[in-house]
């Protein structure tokens, strides 16, 4: 299927490429050619085809195909599945096939902040397993952005409706540890070694966009304050509230790299509260105001492209 919303009331008539199906029947996995396809399984048990090579998929788990595949589906049992059929494009426009299959994309994609997509381009895997405590967090990111789709409230669903798809890209990406989301040479929570700082980690970066403090995450970690400080200065080399705000800030310029969401919101979403902490920690960290490293970004990133074309 191709996969289109179209503007309603607000931005009436534009194409933005991607559809949520909530509780779906799974009874048109036709991708080729067209979409990558996401598909959460939270009960039971999904079976189909690809090629010769059948694949199951028990709950809880998330299939990732692209558009070089032809799936049949072939069975489900008990299955309870939430999907989101999109193309690339919906990310960032220059995200083409062609583009992600260029050799040289993972560079690419590092320079511009670009996401790999590596979950859905890997050749040897279509089947990820998830821990059932991720599946929350899973479903509210469903929830809300199948709602923005649906009602488009304002003249920023579109946007807004980006920034929840780009959330649930993050959380595959860190979970398997495809790219590092904070850009930093350890941070992955697959990559801690200590069990406590990792479940601390998989806290704070499911939990950053509410109000957390210091004793939340070492209760959520099972530890007392002053292991937690060590756990986090040895093997991260950063303060549990400074990983916070790290990973706070990584993602908010996702936001401002990619979307054109006021900034207020973007606060209000990445856990600063009010624009003007959000403002002064941005500015204490990159140097400039996030404004400015909007503009800088899309730039940057229009003057790259456009000689790539040439």
């Amino acid at each position: 299927m191709e996969p289109w919303t179209i503007g309603q009331k607000y931005n009436a008539g534009k194409v933005v490429p991607i559809e949520c199906k909530m509780n779906d029947p799974l009874d048109d996995l036709g991708v080729k050619g067209m979409c990558f396809l996401m598909v959460f399984v939270y009960k039971g048990k999904v079976k189909f085809r690809i090629g010769d090579a059948v694949k199951e998929a028990p709950a809880p788990c998330v299939i990732c195909l692209d558009e070089r595949e032809d799936p049949v589906l072939i069975g489900r049992r008990g299955a309870r599945c939430d999907s989101i059929y999109f193309h690339p494009s919906f990310l960032n426009r220059n995200m083409t096939f062609d583009l992600i299959r260029r050799d040289d994309y993972p560079d690419i994609a590092t320079t511009h902040d670009l996401f790999l997509l590596r979950p859905f381009t890997d050749p040897d895997r279509t089947v990820f397993p998830l821990l059932a405590e991720h599946m929350e967090t899973v479903k509210r990111l469903m929830i809300l952005l199948n709602s923005e789709l649906e009602k488009q409230p304002d003249w920023y669903w579109s946007c807004r409706s980006r920034t929840y798809f780009m959330e649930i890209m993050l959380f595959l990406e860190r979970l398997y540890g495809i790219i590092d989301t904070v850009r930093s040479p350890k941070g992955s929570a697959l990559e801690i070694r200590n069990s406590r700082l990792r479940s601390a980690v998989e806290f704070i970066e499911s939990r950053y966009r509410d109000k957390i403090t210091l004793s939340d995450i070492s209760d959520a970690a099972s530890i007392n304050v002053n292991s937690l400080n060590r756990f986090f200065r040895e093997e991260l080399g950063v303060t549990p509230m400074g990983y916070l705000l790290r990973y706070r800030l990584s993602v908010a310029k996702k936001m401002l790299e990619f979307t054109e969401l006021p900034v207020k919101e973007i606060a209000a979403r990445t856990g600063f509260g009010t624009p003007n902490l959000f403002c002064r920690k941005f500015d204490q960290v990159e140097g400039m105001t996030p404004s400015a490293f909007r503009i800088r970004s899309v730039e940057e990133r229009k003057r790259a492209f456009e000689i790539m074309k040439m």
